[in-house]
């Protein structure tokens, strides 16, 4: 896992040709892709329980405090967990579908000053509706996956993945902030985060048996963390 953010960090720093713009909106299949980032952003409290109108289609957004999003189609009808989402500073990613198949999409976004919309660069714009009737509704963001915990690498490195969507990664050469997103058997991981540096989004797949945890990545590679319990 230590190579992993190794990669990462070496990636940003040589702005690799990867390396997603202000305008892009979909990573594409790269391996690694830098995202322009800024600490500064709207609190996840301010999207947390209200319905959002996504302008393009007239579908209905719904961000939900498991991390998913339920979307309310044209007809009405309320599709749960059609999209996993990842707010961190100026920075959103979602992973999902509202018709056909997944598709994974990172962008910078702004919001108005009194809150009533944001707008992706790519052009996408969510417009606040309705609060949000649904149970739970305005709780504070508690994610729930199989990944939660302190995990370990063979070199001693620390990694805790924590209900708010923080990773925590401590290792005998330093720590660092990062955020990850969990859809199915996928992983995303955002960072290193630091203010006006450019993140790196990576993508693996995992899968989890007793006290051990799989990931491999899009090169193929395997990694194994283990529970220190």
């Amino acid at each position: 896992m230590k190579k992993i953010i190794t990669a990462a960090i070496a990636l940003v720093l040589a702005g690799c040709h990867t390396a997603l713009g202000p305008e892009s909106g979909s990573p594409g299949d790269a391996a690694v892709y830098t995202i322009p980032y800024s600490a500064g952003g709207p609190a996840i409290s301010q999207v947390l329980g209200w319905q959002w109108v996504k302008e393009d289609s007239g579908f209905i957004w719904l961000f939900k405090n498991d991390g998913t999003v339920s979307v309310i189609h044209c007809c009405g009808e309320v599709y749960h967990k059609q999209f996993s989402y990842l707010f961190c500073g100026d920075i959103l990613v979602t992973y999902g579908h509202e018709t056909s198949f997944d598709v994974m999409e990172a962008a910078v976004f702004t919001m108005t000053e009194d809150g009533a919309s944001f707008t992706r660069s790519d052009g996408t714009s969510f417009s606040r509706g309705e609060a949000d009737a649904g149970p739970l509704a305005a709780s504070p963001l508690a994610l729930s996956n199989e990944l939660l915990g302190i995990w370990q690498g063979e070199d001693g490195t620390e990694y805790e993945f924590r209900s708010d969507t923080e990773l925590g990664i401590n290792s005998p050469a330093g720590s660092g902030s990062y955020r990850y997103l969990v859809r199915y058997a996928e992983l995303l991981i955002l960072g290193p985060l630091a203010d006006g540096t450019p993140a790196a989004l990576q993508t693996y797949r995992f899968n989890r048996a007793v006290g051990k945890l799989y990931l491999r990545g899009p090169d193929g590679k395997k990694y194994t963390l283990s529970s220190p319990e």
